[in-house]
């Protein structure tokens, strides 16, 4: 029989009710027996490990501990407990007491854990609870929409290479092929519940189901699709597991959700142009705008079935993403005090929803602007020419940028105690705090100090107290251009929401060793005395300090992390689709990427137009004044492309992630006003076009 006709037969069966209640049956069965088996091996293991604990600690603890010593057994309530007597005597002592009882209890209790139960499994009970719902739902889904013989087919195919693997000893290489074939049978079960959704009497949700047929059978989308699912499971081989678990699970979410974006926002583009462009150029949109089909409803049909394609992608890698990243946390255990640390940096830094506020810095008025110019005018040689004469525009501009510079550093700058303008510390004032005053929970001040030459290797010493009294605050060292932070309690949020802080300039002393915050510490006098070293005034960048506390879980940020990034990718379809509608298929594929490239950045331009070209023109040589006119054509460009497409690269949701922030409601209300603005105006373009142009010719010959 060949295959073909095998996997007709298959398909046939697969489609009858009693076979699919029988599959949904056995499903439920494998996934509760599983599951159950797991909870049941850690429920064993608590219940076992509170007797023996109870039997090690309690007054008959020096008899237990003798047999153990001796005969290597004992027996409680009628349960054996067996171990190796050299490894008993290796932790008990001669009088049966031990020092390590909970090591003496997992040694008895270590057979007791099948070889096939997944250690992190047995971490967390939740998990497993989660799981067996997650994968009966899947499975359910899988059976009853008719996808039982193609998931079942690949799970086998990753199992046999899998088996391979194993045979060759393939350590990390195991898991990919199963890996694989499970995010491809998602991938499938999510555009195969898409294409019934989908299968309505609308015109636009007609084009938008045909869209998906299309695409499961265009090489074009499917190179795309196959790639990032074979390449997400490669990821963890790239990662360097020997570093803190902290830095591996940042760069594991950086690089897994920058390629789910990429590689989606290329097919994305690609799709787009493909399908509107050929069926332009093969006369298919003849037979379609022929039909009670409006063209409105036909371009917003395609860039449905496109943004909905691009979700699935989106929403497969990202579920990948987050179940690994999960799998790291559960499954990584310490051994180490730096071990240690660094899981609690990861579940304090990155798998958080931590929300932030800066402080609120003073603003200039137009006359305090005015009369600080005047008082350059008077105290710069360089403009004495100027002092009763009127000022050139372009020379008023460059003296208000640096009057608004300098007032903008003297905010976040410290200066010493030998500076006699001001005082070596600085107030910070915070406000809108009281929802973190309600909640209870601890709240990190996070800072980046640059000071002297920012010296990597320099560690300088800097106090911190809460309000204006110096006298209860506390002191550590920094390491200038390195991020730290320090915990302050919510009991410091005055009633009205509002905390002020004040960061105190130490660097004149030496500070002790360790990297543990001190106090309470007498921070006044410490300021106002020397020490044995020569200090610096410090300063901070306006977004390198700010005040964070909870608001939400990881799990919830990172889904509105991938929304954003969908919504970003909704407006990269618009476009396409729009784009397609006048050009041909690669002139169109090179407008988008082109303007993809220079939405992404555009953040990046803005930056170095700060530093690009010079002032005004100078009329003492051709060649300046050509210098000059090229610089401002190149500003100007650069500038408009930098005001159109800026927010579009500032939308960066994954480095909130890897920075443990919260993506708030003004991201999300950023990205919607993006998909329906940029996205929405891209589509009544091409409508317009669509409308204004002729689509096919008869000639009465065809």
């Amino acid at each position: 029989m060949k295959l073909s006709e095998l996997r007709s037969r298959l398909d046939t069966l697969q489609r009858q009710r009693w076979c699919r209640i029988v599959a949904t049956v056995l499903l439920l069965a494998l996934a509760g027996g599983f599951f159950g088996r797991i909870v049941s091996i850690r429920v064993n293991w608590d219940t076992d490990s509170a007797v023996l604990a109870t039997a090690l600690t309690g007054d008959e603890a020096t008899t237990y501990g003798i047999l153990l010593r001796n005969e290597g057994r004992i027996v409680i309530d009628g349960e054996v407990f067996e171990a190796p007597t050299d490894v008993m005597q290796t932790y008990l002592e001669e009088d049966g007491t031990t020092g390590e009882p909970q090591r003496v209890i997992f040694i008895l209790l270590q057979d007791s854990i099948p070889d096939w139960a997944p250690k992190w499994l047995l971490l967390d009970t939740s998990l497993s609870w989660k799981l067996m719902v997650i994968t009966s739902v899947i499975g359910i889904a899988i059976i009853w929409t008719g996808l039982l013989v193609s998931v079942v087919t690949l799970i086998f195919l990753g199992a046999v290479f899998s088996g391979i693997f194993a045979l060759f000893d393939g350590g990390q290489w195991i898991g990919v092929p199963v890996a694989i074939c499970t995010l491809l049978s998602a991938y499938l079960l999510a555009v195969r519940i898409l294409q019934l959704l989908l299968s309505g009497s609308m015109g636009w949700s007609a084009v938008a189901h045909t869209l998906l047929w299309e695409a499961s059978r265009t090489r074009l989308s499917l190179a795309f699709v196959v790639t990032l699912l074979i390449t997400m499971p490669l990821l963890p081989l790239t990662l360097t597991l020997d570093a803190p678990i902290d830095q591996v699970v940042q760069a594991y979410i950086a690089r897994s959700l920058g390629l789910a974006f990429l590689l989606s926002a290329f097919m994305m583009l690609m799709l787009g142009c493909s399908s509107v462009c050929f069926d332009i150029r093969d006369r298919h949109i003849w037979h379609l705008v022929s039909k009670p089909l409006g063209r409105f409803n036909y371009l917003f049909g395609k860039w449905l079935g496109v943004i909905l394609l691009g979700g699935v992608m989106l929403a497969v890698a990202g579920s990948w993403s987050f179940g690994y990243v999960q799998y790291l946390r559960v499954s990584y255990l310490p051994r180490t005090t730096a071990e240690y640390l660094a899981q609690q940096d990861l579940l304090e830094d990155v798998l958080v929803a931590r929300t932030s506020k800066r402080p609120i810095y003073l603003d200039m008025s137009g006359k305090e602007v005015r009369a600080r110019i005047d008082e350059l005018v008077l105290e710069d040689p360089a403009y004495q020419e100027y002092v009763d004469n009127d000022l050139p525009l372009a020379t008023f501009r460059v003296l208000r940028k640096r009057v608004f510079d300098d007032f903008d550093i003297d905010q976040r700058r410290i200066d010493t105690l030998f500076d006699q303008t001001g005082k070596p510390w600085k107030k910070l004032h915070f406000e809108g705090l009281q929802e973190a005053r309600e909640l209870g929970l601890p709240m990190r001040l996070s800072f980046k100090i640059y000071g002297g030459s920012s010296d990597e290797h320099d560690r300088r010493l800097i106090g911190i107290a809460t309000g204006e009294d110096l006298g209860e605050g506390v002191l550590g060292p920094f390491i200038p251009t390195m991020p730290q932070h320090v915990d302050i309690a919510p009991s410091a949020i005055a009633e009205d929401g509002t905390l002020d802080v004040t960061l105190v300039n130490l660097t004149q002393h030496t500070p002790p060793a360790g990297n543990d915050w001190r106090g309470p510490a007498e921070l006044e006098p410490l300021a106002m005395t020397m020490g044995d070293r020569a200090p610096f005034a410090i300063f901070w960048l306006a977004d390198e300090l700010e005040l964070g506390y909870p608001q939400g879980t990881f799990g919830s940020n990172f889904f509105w992390g991938l929304v954003v990034l969908w919504l970003k990718l909704a407006v990269l379809a618009a476009f396409a689709c729009a784009v397609a509608t006048t050009l041909s298929f690669p002139v169109a594929c090179l407008v988008v990427f082109a303007a993809y490239a220079a939405a992404s950045i555009a953040p990046w331009i803005g930056m170095s137009l700060m530093l690009y070209g010079s002032g005004g023109p100078s009329p003492e040589s051709a060649g300046e004044y050509i210098q000059w006119f090229l610089q401002a054509t190149v500003r100007t460009v650069a500038s408009s492309v930098v005001y159109l497409l800026r927010g579009f690269g500032e939308l960066q949701p994954i480095g909130q992630l890897i920075e443990g922030k919260l993506i708030t409601w003004a991201w999300i209300r950023e990205g919607l006003f993006m998909a329906v603005v940029w996205g929405g105006g891209a589509i009544l373009f091409g409508w317009f076009v669509l409308l204004r142009r002729q689509l096919a010719i008869y000639s009465g010959e065809e």
